[in-house]
């Protein structure tokens, strides 16, 4: 597979509206902004007595100021807790694997107090290779994949905005965007990153935050009712095509004790019941009534969730009822928080002919799509 080795970003850049060609974006400048768009940082993990590197070519580490500290081949053996200065790995063969992971781009060792970061710096378009993939299947529809490789884009570099200040951007889980390295890339995600090279989502100008889920259950949410702040671009959309999709409907079960290992940190007591007491216009809980044996208290449908566990309550779009066994059935619709792009919405839009501009305008409003342009 052919990687084109330059990065998009340059010290000086220009967002060049596509949605109307006869408008010219204001010039926007990584530098005014105190910024260093050219690769991305994404935390790994935290150093421990000995680290391992591998790669199939020369490893190359140097210091902060560039200076070359050793160099050997194949494999490198790091006590990070005796590290009291950052340095850099890189590796002739493109990659360095790490954890059983691969990685493009180098590793940086920065030592943070008392640990050690164990960062991957890697350009934006390669980063996005392995992201892509790790989110969405490569054998969803074309129009599909693009649509998710600009909405990665976007995030990461909002993150990178966000993050300038941070000792990384990103790490490799939900918390931020899933990422698996080199190995999980695809000729098809690949095709989708460079297709799209560059483009991103703007609003006023600025990057957006480009949230997105698996499944949105039928309707998207606004983020004002997950996290509290209100964004004009992200507002509560229906999204029909998610009937479609996977993840649309779950349902389980939780015993009795799961229940109160779950919420023991409320300090009510045994759990006697559990009570929807409010929704939003989307249909997802808002606030929810934890009845015990020594109190009752009124709990966020966001804070059960995370009280629960995603992989439990996999949204807040739900219903809950106790059983005579004691049990507790939930039932439920869509996957995630809801907010922005429906990943699986996106793939049935695109089997039925959608494409990128349209799947994106759906569930971004009023934002434009830019390139950045040397």
């Amino acid at each position: 597979m052919k990687i084109r080795l330059r990065s998009i970003f340059t010290s000086s850049l220009l967002l060049t509206q596509i949605a109307c060609s006869s408008v010219v974006l204001t010039s926007w400048s990584p530098e005014e902004a105190g910024l260093n768009l050219k690769k991305v940082r994404v935390f790994l993990g935290n150093g421990s007595e000995e680290e391992i590197f591998k790669t199939e070519g020369e490893i190359l580490v140097r210091d902060a100021n560039e200076l070359p500290i050793k160099r050997t081949y194949d494999f490198l053996s790091v006590n990070a807790s005796v590290l009291k200065a950052p340095i850099f790995i890189s590796s002739t063969a493109g990659f360095i694997s790490y954890k059983g992971v691969n990685y493009r781009g180098e590793i940086h060792l920065k030592p943070i107090d008392s640990k050690v970061f164990v960062l991957n710096i890697v350009p934006v378009e390669e980063y996005l290779l392995g992201v892509v993939p790790s989110e969405v299947s490569a054998s969803w529809p074309m129009e599909a994949l693009k649509a998710q490789a600009i909405c990665a884009r976007t995030y990461v570099l909002r993150e990178m905005m966000n993050k300038r200040k941070s000792d990384f951007d990103v790490d490799t889980s939900t918390n931020s965007q899933v990422y698996k390295g080199k190995q999980k890339e695809h000729k098809r995600t690949s095709e989708a990153v460079w297709d799209t090279e560059g483009l991103i989502l703007v609003y006023k100008g600025q990057p957006i935050q480009s949230f997105f889920h698996s499944n949105s259950g039928g309707i998207t949410e606004d983020p004002a009712n997950v996290w509290g702040n209100s964004i004009p671009y992200l507002k509560s959309v229906n999204s029909d095509f998610d009937k479609d999709g996977e993840q649309y409907s779950w349902e389980d079960r939780l015993k009795p004790n799961q229940v109160n290992s779950a919420l023991s940190s409320l300090g009510i007591g045994e759990i006697v019941d559990i009570v929807v007491i409010s929704r939003f216009p989307s249909s997802r809980v808002n606030e929810i009534e934890i009845i015990g044996n020594s109190g009752t208290k009124k709990i966020k449908g966001t804070e059960f969730r995370k009280l629960v566990g995603a992989t439990k309550m996999k949204s807040t779009r739900f219903g809950i009822r106790r059983e005579d066994s004691g049990e507790y059935y939930i039932k439920g619709l869509g996957s995630g928080h809801g907010v922005g792009m429906s990943q699986w919405g996106s793939f049935v839009m695109a089997k039925n002919s959608y494409n990128f501009k349209e799947i994106l305008s759906h569930y971004y409003r009023g934002v434009d799509f830019a390139r950045i342009s040397l």
